[in-house]
């Protein structure tokens, strides 16, 4: 087997557990041990993922998945960057799940359109940016359609339910509310 088939099937079986890891990621509950873990093992499998996408170059073309594996790869790195350095506040943590939950929609939007590559006949361009549009649109949706009110304070209650982390938290985002600044991507006017 060669370089080239090697990185291919690492990619695929990358890609494969990263999807169902970050399904699980983005069903259960959130800041709790089996979150870390399973996120953990998420996170190294899109990185994986990523590297191997970007290694993987045919006829010297940067196309359209390269670049959703360096957004991924930045998304990443935003989402995980102050919850390693140990800032778990409030803002960093809403911009974690912010960024991790555009991550995880646009590995299944990067899945699809190689679906599409791999289903369309003709191998018509049009096709893939399509699929991943809308994918990611459809994404934006749920992501925002989920918090009618701030995002952050939607992120917010998906953390642990332990009361003292309630009043604390609480307390730490009624200091926030008032402030006009928010994380990017984060509208804390947002009825």
């Amino acid at each position: 087997m060669d370089v080239e088939q090697s990185l291919a099937t690492g990619h695929v079986a990358a890609a494969s557990s990263a999807l169902l890891l970050g399904a699980a990621v983005v069903l259960l509950p959130k800041g709790t041990r089996t979150h870390r873990v399973i996120g953990t093992f998420y996170g190294l499998a899109l990185v994986l993922v990523n590297v191997a996408a970007l290694c993987c170059i045919r006829e010297n073309t940067f196309g359209v998945f390269h670049g959703l594996a360096v957004a991924s790869l930045v998304t990443i790195a935003f989402g995980l960057s102050p919850l390693l350095l140990g800032n778990r506040s409030p803002v960093f943590i809403a911009t974690h799940a912010y960024c991790m939950t555009w991550s995880y929609a646009g590995l299944v939007a990067a899945g699809c359109g190689q679906l599409a590559v791999a289903l369309s006949e003709d191998g018509a361009a049009w096709v893939v940016p399509l699929v991943i549009g809308t994918v990611l649109s459809v994404s934006g949706v749920v992501i925002f359609g989920k918090c009618r009110r701030s995002s952050m304070a939607c992120w917010l209650k998906q953390l642990p339910t332990d009361p003292r982390l309630r009043v604390k938290r609480a307390r730490r985002y009624s200091v926030l509310a008032g402030s006009t600044a928010s994380p990017v991507g984060f509208s804390a006017g947002r009825t």
